[in-house]
């Protein structure tokens, strides 16, 4: 087990369009329990891709607020820039951990609190891989959008456990 490094914690998501939380869309879902497609919340930006989205959790029962930084560029981050990162959105196939500082994905999902977001008809083949990692699968629906605070609520209590069980 490690300790979280100091300053604001660090969520990862994918920069692949091809998974259901992206950088985009990750703010709607983890503060506002909404999930938007990225194709949709692309049509409604303005300006470019951000490289860091600051999300808050909003609906908590205790007053303190944890702020937490949102990237998808792992590539970008420095050493101690690791230490502080705490869960990872992953899509389910192993290049996306090509150039992390980890030997295999044992290690990652020992230090790094992992999510797989999915849609709870798709086919148990899209879900076959990470079956065998230590990550939490999330399934959200095609189109009851009222289930979707539940699933993001979901994504912070796990959070927030494993924060609390790397805290200093």
């Amino acid at each position: 087990m490690r300790k979280i490094g100091e300053g604001v914690p660090i969520i990862l998501v994918p920069s692949a369009f091809s998974t259901l939380i992206t950088i985009y869309n990750v703010k709607e879902f983890l503060e506002d329990g909404v999930f938007i497609p990225t194709d949709v919340k692309l049509k409604q930006m303005k300006g470019g891709k951000p490289d860091c989205v600051t999300v808050q959790k909003k609906f908590s029962r205790d007053r303190v607020v944890t702020a937490y930084e949102v990237r998808d560029k792992p590539s970008a981050l420095k050493s101690d820039d690791w230490d502080r990162v705490v869960a990872v959105f992953v899509l389910g196939k192993e290049w996306q951990f090509k150039d992390w500082p980890f030997k295999d994905h044992v290690e990652i999902f020992n230090k790094i609190l992992g999510f797989f977001m999915r849609f709870e008809d798709d086919s148990v083949e899209s879900a076959k891989v990470v079956k065998q990692w230590n990550v939490k699968i999330i399934s959200i629906s095609k189109n009851k959008r009222h289930q979707d605070r539940a699933a993001a609520l979901e994504v912070w209590d796990k959070l927030e456990e494993f924060m609390r069980s790397r805290s200093r």
